[in-house]
């Protein structure tokens, strides 16, 4: 039998979809946790192929108060998986987390419940994360420092401007349920999860922030947000947009906000038909760039020419093409 609702603080949405290489360094920094409360780790496996989903069933065998697993029978897709793995959660907290990722501390989910309480008016709590970059074995720490030191209006901006990487977040339940508007989404076919998670929890709720790194965020080359190929990625900032110019209206985003998403936005995209030398798309951005950098006409030139593209690769001719443009515009 599940445990009576009132008896779970929280509940850990632990998304996965073939990641059998580092699944068992989730679930073992997620068992260790020291709480004075009791939690849950409810499992939304999206029909891996691999064995994720058969070392999660090994753990619940261990664990079976711990654990609530599902795989689901269709693909669901980052959206669906996550909205039905959320319902299944009977915390009053939810902490989302992935399938590749580890939890540094062994006390950080104490710390993220015990920011929540006595704040009714609270919807979210964010924490630090260090980031390690699976094929150079390298961390980087606390790599969001700077942005959890923001103000909380600052930090919005950031959070409605697609800044902020959730890997540390928890939501209050009845926030998720109440002001995210997941028939939208899901109805739209939109494949982000997090972006639209956030804007509108922290449109209509408090957040608040712990200044301290508790978890890892792995970067792999089967990470959804690795790949760089041309039409994905693509895909993605165009769905990106969409979402903002959605949120724009529904929140009523001041002009500088709007403005400082699009231009990020084309040169983003700029940045893109660099890479992959789509001219017309790179011609296209660069005209819409108001406030053009060396950097925007090192991608402008690379979308036009192949041979500038190539160079582009190689850091020290991009190093010594900074300085004959600075040295250009100084005259």
């Amino acid at each position: 039998m599940r445990k009576e609702k009132n008896m779970i603080e929280l509940s850990v949405a632990l998304i996965t979809y073939n990641s059998e290489n580092y699944i068992k360094q989730t679930l073992d920094s997620l068992i260790k946790q020291k709480c004075t409360f009791k939690y849950e780790i409810v499992v939304g496996d999206d029909c891996s192929t691999d064995n994720t989903f058969k070392i999660i069933q090994s753990y619940k065998n261990n664990y079976p108060e711990l654990f609530n697993i599902e795989k689901n029978e269709i693909q669901l897709g980052i959206m669906g998986n996550f909205k039905k793995t959320i319902d299944r959660c009977i915390g009053t907290y939810v902490f989302n987390f992935d399938g590749d990722d580890y939890v540094n501390s062994d006390y950080a989910f104490q710390k993220i419940v015990d920011v929540f309480k006595g704040k009714p008016n609270l919807g979210m709590v964010d924490s630090g994360y260090d980031k390690y970059f699976e094929s150079k074995k390298k961390i980087k720490k606390y790599i969001n420092k700077n942005t959890l030191k923001l103000t909380n209006s600052e930090y919005k901006n950031q959070i409605f401007l697609g800044r902020v990487i959730p890997i540390g977040v928890c939501f209050k339940k009845s926030c998720l349920t109440k002001y995210v508007d997941f028939d939208t989404y899901l109805r739209k076919k939109i494949t982000i999860e997090d972006y639209p998670t956030l804007v509108d929890i922290v449109a209509n709720c408090d957040v608040e922030k712990i200044d301290e790194s508790l978890f890892t965020y792995r970067i792999h080359d089967k990470s959804y947000s690795y790949n760089n190929g041309f039409e994905r990625y693509y895909f993605l900032r165009i769905q990106m947009l969409n979402l903002f110019n959605h949120f724009k209206a529904k929140y009523n985003f001041n002009k500088d906000l709007c403005l400082k998403y699009e231009q990020k936005h084309y040169k983003m995209i700029l940045h893109l038909a660099g890479s992959h030398q789509k001219k017309d798309l790179g011609k296209e951005m660069f005209t819409k760039i108001e406030q053009k950098n060396i950097f925007d006409l090192i991608h402008y030139f690379a979308s036009q020419y192949s041979f500038i593209r190539y160079l582009a690769k190689i850091r020290k001719f991009k190093n010594v093409a900074l300085q004959k443009i600075r040295t250009f515009f100084k005259k």
